[in-house]
């Protein structure tokens, strides 16, 4: 190591090391205020250089020994900003946080094995650790595609637990007539109340409805146009819907077309209250964005008190697939307008409601005597 006074004063101190990759010598330089006692700012200045060249020899040639869980699951979210939407990166950074701090983010990755991760990621609910499981494979998938890991051989014995069949599983999720009106008929806060008849009776993501602004809900024409989303988890809009089918026109048909008038006013009458303006169809009473888990929050409290079963606002979804279903609108209509190309849940529900229809026919055919009425 050697140094060099800096006309501002401060020491500038340098230390070669061999490239790894090029097996060329390259400089390493940490720059100091002197503090008046040599020796102690030599160490220092010795401890910093010989961080830094680790850490740059790490990023070309990353020792597999010595990598720990919160150090992959760092670089692996910094590539997923790279390749995805900052939502999806979002959302992979939170599930992995739970996953992180199930298995200890000091965790040597070297030392994971079948046994550890199932025992540490275990959940009497199949699906949540069927969702740990499936993050944590993709993480380590990718770190052995980046020659982060040598061998990853043990998650082939990492297997997904047995859960209902998603037919079954997702058509629980939906919300029958006598329901919908027992949740509406509970619900004591307006502006949540429009919001729930809102999703039931137009079928959009919860992102895609906090998105819209006034002027896309289009009164005269009856439609409302999706061309963006809020992004929940990072709490802003993107200029993009969830997927190319999701930027679409949806139809108002009447129920839909006389809860939005309802809306627009009483949303109007609240900016006159309190004393706010806002481009957004539904807002809060600042005229922001609406907080997502505060309406979450409610609805799942209001459909486990109301209804004895705890769903999430995305059963509205499905639900608008039953009622359209009912309604006998062609499977193809109905994707379209949820903006879908091809949804396996949405046929799960659609086949769901058609077969319950036919039991119902089937019932009702079964007592009828022809020959008695002849």
């Amino acid at each position: 190591m050697w140094s060099q006074k800096l006309k501002s004063g401060n020491v500038c101190y340098y230390e070669r090391y061999k490239d790894p990759l090029t097996g060329k010598a390259k400089t390493a330089t940490i720059t100091i205020k002197p503090s008046g006692r040599k020796k102690t700012d030599e160490r220092i200045a010795e401890d910093a250089l010989r961080e830094k060249i680790k850490k740059n020899i790490s990023n070309i040639m990353p020792d597999s020994e010595t990598l720990t869980l919160d150090e992959l699951m760092e670089k692996y979210i910094i590539r997923q900003r790279q390749e995805y939407k900052a939502q999806t990166a979002a959302s992979s950074k939170m599930h992995l946080s739970t996953v992180k701090k199930l298995l200890g983010g000091d965790t040597l990755v070297c030392r994971l094995n079948a046994p550890l991760v199932r025992e540490k990621l275990w959940d009497d609910d199949p699906v949540t650790y069927n969702g740990r499981l499936k993050i944590f494979k993709s993480m380590m998938n990718w770190a052995y595609k980046a020659d982060l890991v040598p061998d990853i051989s043990y998650i082939s014995k990492l297997t997904r637990r047995k859960t209902a069949p998603v037919r079954y599983k997702d058509a629980e999720k939906y919300l029958e007539h006598e329901e919908i009106t027992k949740l509406l008929s509970g619900m004591k806060i307006e502006r949540w109340r429009n919001l729930t008849e809102f999703l039931l009776l137009s079928g959009m993501r919860i992102g895609e409805a906090i998105g819209l602004d006034d002027s896309d809900v289009d009164i005269p024409n009856r439609v409302i146009h999706v061309t963006k989303t809020y992004a929940v988890v990072i709490r802003k809009i993107t200029n993009s819907a969830k997927t190319d089918t999701s930027v679409r026109d949806i139809y108002m048909q009447d129920e839909l077309l006389s809860l939005c008038k309802k809306i627009k006013k009483f949303e109007k009458q609240r900016q006159i209250q309190f004393v706010y303006r806002t481009k957004l169809f539904i807002s809060d009473d600042n005229g922001d964005y609406i907080n997502y888990s505060v309406f979450s929050k409610y609805f799942r409290e209001n459909t486990e008190n109301l209804l004895g079963r705890r769903l999430t606002p995305h059963s509205l979804r499905h639900t608008h697939t039953a009622l359209l279903a009912e309604a006998e609108i062609p499977l193809e209509e109905i994707s379209r307008r949820l903006g879908h190309v091809d949804s396996k849940i949405t046929k799960d529900v659609y086949m769901h409601v058609t077969e319950k229809m036919k039991q119902r026919s089937d019932e009702r055919i079964k007592n009828v005597k022809m020959l008695d009425i002849c």
